[in-house]
């Protein structure tokens, strides 16, 4: 119910907190840029979380299969899997997630996520950016879509120990062959897009999953190309003074190749990215799959000091060509990819990225997000070999770390989980959660390229989750 997500002026106890959040009125319908960076300085950080994980289970995960099972519901709606306890009482969820189950109480599972859109890109626009694209034809990127979570947190809060402030690992959210909207900068510009490690190019350099991420292509240095002349190359350019217009220009240009090189030059950079200097102990923690590996870089990344990850969760099964990876979209063979593929490698490294972030005091200030754009079907197609499809009424997301309240459910949905009876949560909800999180203001106001102001979101916290 609506009343249920309270405005952000009632969250925390202390004055300063909810003073910090109060001030969007000293701006016309938000609050500004200039606005926040003032209060930021007199009353502090007021978020959590310094980091956040987003491990997006692109082409959506089945909420009747996962965390939300309905034991009772007739045959051909409950599936074959039984709920197993956890270790906070009253809580179950499915029995193919038991490593999970034991750190339940590391955990809170918001079960009522919703939105009105069906199609892949659209509904991944809206889950990745929290504003709806406005309907299920829009599916191809353009500049004025809403730029998505890392961009914003790029956007507004200071790069830490020069590292990039957002990845996306790996790149190219898509689905059909169309690259997904809002899975960027928007209209923020491309300065704020992620820096992307590139999946489909390995596919050159090698047929099979090997077991681990490459260093992104755009870190490596050609073999005849040392750091040292790279460095001094860079060191020549910037003394040269633009004079003409268009010498200003390629020096406006070359704002971004500035960039790019300060992160090929910069040893720690490259270091975070070397997911092969982790012992062999921890990727078999982890799990030798791509889904298991990407979220290993992602803990990686965070403990080097970036801000932001995407974590594109998807599997690779029986190590097939890197070409034929499974996304969560199981229209058919649903129940034997989950058995098989899906289920296990989301439950050993899953638990493995919360217990190790906890474990190195990292959680407590690490927002991690698990979710897809949308659920499946409550009813199993059996037309389709037994799959379940697209359904964005109703669908569960995982939460923990930074800024969340653990070991408990918030929202519900009806006796077969087609739809929400209690705390709907639409997407934009939860792009204000993880920005409260991170101790951005919710209706904060941002310029576009055109200075026009725009509010990094449209809903209101879940104020249940938060601390």
């Amino acid at each position: 119910m609506r009343n249920s997500l309270r405005t952000t002026t009632e969250c925390g106890s202390a004055m300063g907190r909810r003073a910090f959040f109060r001030t969007g009125a000293l701006a016309l319908g938000g609050l500004s840029l200039a606005d926040f960076y003032s209060l930021q300085a007199q009353v502090g950080t007021q978020g959590s979380a310094k980091h956040c994980i987003f491990v997006f289970l692109n082409g959506g995960p089945a909420q009747l299969d996962t965390f939300d099972m309905k034991p009772e519901a007739p045959v051909g709606i409950r599936g074959p899997y039984r709920p197993i306890a956890t270790t906070v009482p009253g809580i179950q969820i499915t029995e193919k997630l038991p490593r999970l189950a034991r750190m339940a109480h590391k955990f809170a599972i918001l079960r009522s996520v919703t939105h009105p859109l069906a199609a892949h890109n659209s509904s991944a626009a809206y889950a990745l950016s929290g504003h709806t694209p406005g309907s299920d034809a829009n599916i191809r990127p353009t500049p004025n879509d809403h730029p998505t979570y890392g961009s914003v947190v790029s956007r507004v809060l200071p790069p830490l120990a020069g590292m990039p402030p957002f990845v996306l690992t790996p790149t190219y959210l898509f689905d059909m062959g169309f690259p997904t909207p809002s899975a960027g900068g928007g209209w923020l510009g491309n300065t704020y897009d992620p820096l992307p490690v590139v999946r489909n190019r390995m596919m050159a350099r090698s047929p099979k999953w090997e077991g681990r991420l490459p260093i992104p292509e755009g870190l490596q240095l050609p073999a005849d190309l040392p750091i040292g002349r790279l460095a001094a190359r860079r060191n020549l350019l910037s003394g040269i003074q633009p004079h003409s217009q268009e010498e200003r220009q390629a020096a406006n240009f070359d704002v971004y190749q500035q960039r790019a090189l300060d992160l090929v030059l910069s040893a720690d950079t490259r270091a975070a990215f070397d997911v092969s200097a982790e012992p062999p102990e921890m990727h078999e923690r982890y799990g030798r799959s791509e889904m298991g590996q990407v979220l290993l870089l992602s803990r990686r990344l965070i403990q080097a000091g970036v801000r932001f990850v995407t974590a594109n969760a998807v599997s690779n099964p029986e190590n097939t060509a890197l070409s034929a990876f499974q996304i969560w979209d199981t229209h058919f063979d649903h129940f034997r990819l989950y058995d098989q593929h899906l289920m296990p490698e989301l439950d050993q490294a899953l638990s493995a990225l919360i217990s190790d972030l906890d474990e190195r005091g990292l959680l407590a200030e690490t927002l991690v997000l698990v979710m897809g754009e949308m659920g499946r079907t409550p009813q199993i197609n059996t037309a389709k070999d037994g799959g379940r499809d697209h359904w964005g009424r109703a669908y569960s997301a995982l939460w923990a770390g930074g800024g969340i309240r653990p070991g408990q459910i918030v929202g519900a949905t009806d006796r077969i989980a087609a739809e929400v009876k209690d705390h709907p949560a639409r997407p934009d909800d939860l792009a204000a959660t993880i920005y409260t999180a991170l101790g951005i203001p919710y209706d904060l106001m941002l310029p576009d390229a055109t200075n026009r102001p725009h509010r990094i979101s449209d809903g209101m916290p879940i104020q249940q989750l938060l601390v």
